[in-house]
């Protein structure tokens, strides 16, 4: 298990993995996990993907 901020170091070393936010003071949840390509290619939630696309963070 690694923790990172680097999503191309994400997506080069890790077979799954999942995308944590913590919105307006509250504690961290999981917003999205499983296999990295779904993650990084194709993921559900639309905060994943303005994260990993690099909108905000």
């Amino acid at each position: 298990m690694i923790v990172t901020h680097n999503m191309q170091q994400a997506a080069r070393v890790s077979d799954s993995c999942a995308f944590f936010l913590a919105e307006q003071g509250t504690p961290g949840v999981i917003v999205e996990h499983g296999p990295t390509e779904t993650v990084f290619g194709s993921p559900n939630d639309p905060r994943t993907a303005d994260y990993v696309n690099g909108r905000f963070g």
